[in-house]
């Protein structure tokens, strides 16, 4: 289960958790949050190549890790999102091609959160519907693009980004985004592509407000179930 850290209010909806499986790191990306981002990354170096490894022939490859996971982040610290979750181990030998995105918003505050997600739904998405996130009105929407290319020696890909807006707070209009993306640019990989479309609808089903007051499925402590 995982946390925004950073929050601490009165609010059943300043804190909030979901259930991921084994191998998923969530990496703080937000304003003043570089500690945090660095150590979340130097454990997965540690996890990934462990110090009892002979240091001149691993250390370059720690660096190597360690620059590759800061640029990772650079777009999405700049973004200004809160925080990207990312598979860190392999799964049948394959690494997952996929990542997540928490950032917040903020929409006029007293607005009826049920309008702003149903006017949301007028963009043109490819896929849009009305959701209820944990008892809270928002939004879910999808968006395919083909023939992507990026700079650098990589290859053209498609994209697939699923996301949720999901109302906070009416009063002071907060919204939270839960960003999913994935690519591929074989069938076979649109077909693993497909499959975790379903995957992350199926984290967002155990998504739980955390904060003072809520009752989420697990105590953000890990100590056992808590009854709803």
């Amino acid at each position: 289960m995982t946390e925004n850290p950073a929050l601490a209010g009165a609010k059943p909806t300043d804190v909030w958790g979901m259930f991921f499986p084994p191998g998923w790191v969530r990496f703080p990306t937000g304003p003043d949050q570089a500690r945090e981002l660095d150590e979340a990354i130097e454990e997965v170096v540690r996890q990934a190549l462990p110090d009892d490894l002979p240091r001149d022939s691993a250390e370059p490859h720690r660096h190597l890790m360690r620059d590759a996971l800061r640029e990772t982040f650079t777009e999405a610290t700049e973004a200004g999102a809160g925080a990207v979750y990312l598979p860190t181990e392999p799964l049948n030998g394959i690494m997952t091609p996929c990542s997540i995105t928490e950032a917040e918003l903020v929409a006029d505050a007293g607005s009826n959160p049920v309008e702003v997600a149903a006017s949301i739904l007028r963009e043109d998405y490819d896929e849009s519907e009305l959701v209820e996130v944990d008892g809270r009105p928002g939004a879910r929407v999808t968006t395919t693009s083909h023939d992507v290319r990026h700079e650098g020696d990589f290859p053209v890909v498609s994209t697939k980004q699923v996301v949720y807006v999901i109302s906070r707070d009416d009063a002071e209009g907060d919204w939270l985004v839960m960003s999913f993306s994935t690519v591929w640019n074989t069938e076979e990989g649109e077909l693993v592509s497909e499959a975790l479309v379903i995957f992350f609808d199926a984290l967002m089903s155990t998504f739980r407000w955390a904060g003072p007051g809520a009752h989420p499925l697990t105590p953000l402590d890990g100590t056992g179930p808590a009854g709803r």
